[in-house]
């Protein structure tokens, strides 16, 4: 299938501090497909490559209940 930008799709947003840095973390559909978790920091032109523990934990925690419309996160 070839590409097609009006398909794609932010999903949820999200921004966390941990430890006085800023993180925005960003779950995306590029041309439909699976969705995909970006972590960014706002003054940054380019995704994180490297987190700290405690930051990836963090991290994990907000992603859990991304892209459902109430908190508690996907059904049991």
């Amino acid at each position: 299938m070839p590409y097609d930008p009006s398909l794609d799709k932010e999903l949820d947003k999200r921004e966390l501090t941990v430890d006085g840095q800023v993180y925005e973390i960003s779950l995306r559909s590029y041309n439909g497909g699976e969705a995909k978790v970006s972590i960014s920091q706002p003054s940054s032109r380019f995704p994180v490559k490297r987190l700290t523990p405690k930051v990836f934990l963090a991290v994990a925690d907000a992603v859990r209940t991304m892209g459902f419309p109430d908190a508690a996160g996907p059904p049991p």
